[in-house]
């Protein structure tokens, strides 16, 4: 088994114009040295499947020679939407024997946006690697009542701000992208940075009292917005209680006041915040349900399990 990271070809930018700029003039060079790389990689191995994760970066040429050499190949798409994803060729996706999305609503937008009947549901999962109980080993220096780790979103917004502006910012933590933009004064106080990774993020979620499972609002080229994430399954697996917006398929993995609480709304979400903060012992209760049931069910090992019987049923 070999993996072969497109991040190691395409270099990360600041994200300023000349950065963009220059990134894009190289691109082709990058994207020609990370084909090159990908098909060495099948000649030497000769492996039974090619497994691509999103596709960001290779060439249809690359997926037709896997194909003529016998390889097996499926793509793992992660995002909500199919549009608007920089240095993805879409001419990939008709060459794959099978397509996995990670959202229920993929399913359908790759057989309406491509014809492609060969796609199938398989949500996100946890590692064990990072997403573990670390609270108990270490601590932060100031752990937060309430956390919620991800992207800024008008949607997420409007929540967040309601609920620094009833609880106070000083017990809310939150990290992710552009929340520097957001326009409340309340929820600007609560946050503390950018992204966090690796053991930072599962300190993060083991020492909040509540993490918030918020969703994603419909985004262009997507027939649906989120219905669960990855967080969905990154905060119990790291052994945090986790508050998350009620959905039908949350439904499918956790138990709703048995394994995982949830709410509908801005006032159901201080509400149920309020509850938690002052019932310790049903808190822990829930977050170690849900941790349970997450290890049981949904790490990638079994992800990767449905992947692999896919391959031998075909």
């Amino acid at each position: 088994m070999e993996l072969v990271g497109w991040d190691r070809f395409f270099p990360a930018v600041d994200g300023s114009p000349a950065a963009r700029a220059a990134r894009r003039a190289m691109s082709p060079l990058y994207r020609s040295q990370f084909n090159r790389r990908v098909r060495e990689s099948v000649r030497r191995l000769r492996p039974d499947f090619l497994v691509v994760f999103k596709g960001t970066g290779l060439a249809p040429a690359t997926m037709a020679e896997a194909h003529r050499r016998g390889v097996w190949s499926c793509n793992f798409w992660p995002d909500g939407s199919l549009a608007g994803h920089w240095g993805l060729d879409r001419g990939i996706f008709p060459l794959f024997d099978h397509i996995f999305g990670a959202h229920s609503s993929n399913v359908v937008d790759i057989e309406t946006r491509f014809g492609l009947a060969n796609a199938s549901y398989l949500p996100h999962a946890s590692d064990p690697l990072i997403h573990r109980p670390l609270a108990s080993v270490q601590t932060l220096t100031d752990a937060p009542d309430v956390s919620f780790l991800g992207r800024r979103t008008p949607h997420k917004e409007r929540l967040l701000a309601a609920l620094a502006e009833d609880i106070g910012p000083e017990r809310l933590a939150v990290w992710g992208d552009e929340w520097e933009r957001t326009e409340s004064a309340a929820l600007r106080r609560a946050v503390r940075g950018g992204p966090i990774y690796g053991d930072f993020y599962a300190l993060a979620i083991g020492e909040s009292r509540i993490n918030l499972g918020l969703l994603s609002e419909r985004r262009p080229g997507a027939s649906a917005g989120d219905r669960i994430t990855d967080r969905t399954f990154h905060l119990p697996a790291s052994g945090g209680f986790m508050l998350h917006q009620r959905t039908e398929e949350l439904a499918r993995f956790f138990e709703e006041g048995r394994e995982v609480a949830c709410f509908d709304g801005p006032d159901e979400l201080v509400e149920k915040v309020r509850h938690y903060l002052d019932n310790e012992a049903e808190r822990v209760r829930i977050a170690e349900a849900g941790h349970e049931r997450c290890v049981r069910e949904n790490r990638w090992s079994h992800r990767a399990a449905v992947i692999v019987e896919k391959f031998r049923a075909s």
